[in-house]
């Protein structure tokens, strides 16, 4: 076991999570470094998805104006 020095304010906060928590501040540190030291998990949102999509050139420009010129070509 190893002593840790915090500065009073950290120390009380650290106090009330844990309390809140239902855990010692052991606990609720190793907990918090656990989740800390995990790798991010990709996000598996549509919108982040899409972002990292490559860029198609058909679809530049007035989506409006791609399905006009498209409807054009076929009368």
């Amino acid at each position: 076991m190893q002593t840790l020095e915090l500065e009073d304010n950290a120390a009380t906060q650290l106090k009330q999570v844990a309390k809140r928590a239902h855990l010692s501040t052991s606990e609720l540190l190793t907990k918090m470094l656990t989740e800390y030291m995990q790798p991010e998990k990709e996000s598996v949102l549509m919108s982040d998805i899409i972002k990292d999509l490559p860029e198609i050139s058909a679809f530049k420009g007035d989506p409006v104006e791609i399905q006009r010129k498209m409807r054009n070509e076929w009368g």
